[in-house]
């Protein structure tokens, strides 16, 4: 649950002039040239290393990563673009190389008057960076949500933090705890945050004063079974995951009332037991086939992109999707992102405010209720 001297301009990309690429070395750089009017312009800051010679092994997982993000944000661009043939999107890429310094030439130098979005860079220093150099500028976080980033009025934390996916459960746990009086919860598997467990703590307490909340990493069969109990399994250790099936197997169902923060395989491979219990799971990413917009989404990015399509792939299609989409409504990104929610592919995007003077954050998030 825990979770940039001299810039060359390099990477200058058009639409259209990326497919999918074995090497990343061949990614052919030049300027898209669409001719439309009111273009949306776009800079993707993303840590590519695509001129180095010599790269570690952090630096060059980092360089996947970034590489998937992209290929996943291109072929978003692509989809808007064929049901949306008017639009013109122009899209800059520069390789940070994961540089602070080399960020901070970028911004410094380069005329950034007509830029509608930043999208990245993706570590927090870098963000700050970047949003405190061009604070009218939308800079959008796509995997860094933090505390610290609150105060940037310009950023937008695309990522949902984990406290968010624990309110529709406390929520569910209240309502029992009205109507049953139970006032026992164990929290299960990968160990929360102390974040997490002190807003777990304020809500509960503020129920009932009595309330006990007990943390086990595993060895569930010492929960004493002869209480009611709420049970919260965090995370998606499919080892862990057997042992929380095996321990709601053990108890009757009036003793335990279940729930699940993140997707676990298990769940689905338990679906009779799950749905006796009416289980009730939050998580940040989900797939659903019955969705005709996302069957939509699903076979035009597979046809893309291919069969085995990883998590960074599906991130920078779904975040492209979300702020491209929006972009096209209206040009301010800060007078639309927080009007209405917006589904991915498995990704949900619903803004908010923070405050008059901070930023915005993510509450986006999938509520799934087994029946």
């Amino acid at each position: 649950m825990k979770k940039i001297f001299i810039i060359f301009f390099s990477l200058v990309i058009l639409l259209g002039g990326v497919k999918k690429q074995p090497h990343k070395e061949k990614i052919i750089i030049k300027e898209d040239k669409l001719h439309f009017k009111k273009p949306i312009n776009i800079i993707f800051m993303l840590p590519l290393f695509l001129s180095s010679t010599e790269i570690s092994q952090e630096n060059k997982k980092l360089s996947d990563n970034a590489l998937s993000f992209y290929l996943g944000s291109k072929t978003a661009i692509d989809f808007i673009l064929f049901f949306q043939k008017k639009e013109k999107i122009n899209i800059k890429i520069f390789d940070t190389k994961n540089e602070k310094k080399r960020i901070t030439n970028f911004i410094s130098s380069y005329d950034l008057s007509k830029i509608h979005a930043i999208i990245g860079p993706f570590f927090r220093s870098s963000l700050e960076e970047v949003a405190k150099k061009n604070n009218k500028i939308p800079i959008i976080s796509p995997f860094i949500s933090s505390d610290y980033l609150n105060f940037y009025p310009n950023i937008i934390q695309a990522e949902t933090q984990d406290i968010y996916l624990i309110e529709p459960i406390l929520d569910e746990i209240k309502i029992h705890h009205k109507k049953n009086k139970i006032k026992i919860l164990y929290l299960l598997g990968e160990e929360p945050s102390q974040k997490i467990k002190n807003f777990i703590k304020k809500q509960l307490l503020q129920c009932n004063h009595h309330f006990k909340i007990f943390y086990l990493k595993n060895n569930f069969y010492n929960i004493k079974k002869n209480i009611p109990f709420f049970a919260i399994f965090l995370g998606g250790d499919p080892i862990l995951g057997k042992e929380f099936i095996e321990l709601i197997k053990g108890v009757p169902v009036k003793k335990i009332i279940p729930f699940g923060i993140g997707y676990n395989h298990v769940y689905y491979q338990n679906l009779s037991l799950l749905k006796e219990h009416k289980f009730l799971f939050t998580t940040k990413y989900h797939f659903s086939q019955n969705d005709q917009n996302k069957r939509k989404m699903f076979f035009f990015i597979r046809k893309k992109l291919g069969n085995h399509l990883n998590k960074y792939q599906l991130l920078g299609f779904d975040l492209s999707c979300d702020i491209l989409y929006r972009l096209i409504e209206n040009h301010n990104l800060f007078e639309i992102i927080d009007k209405r929610p917006f589904s991915g592919l498995v990704s949900k995007y619903k803004y908010e405010k923070i405050s008059d003077t901070e930023g915005y954050i993510n509450r986006g998030l999938w509520v799934i209720r087994l029946y």
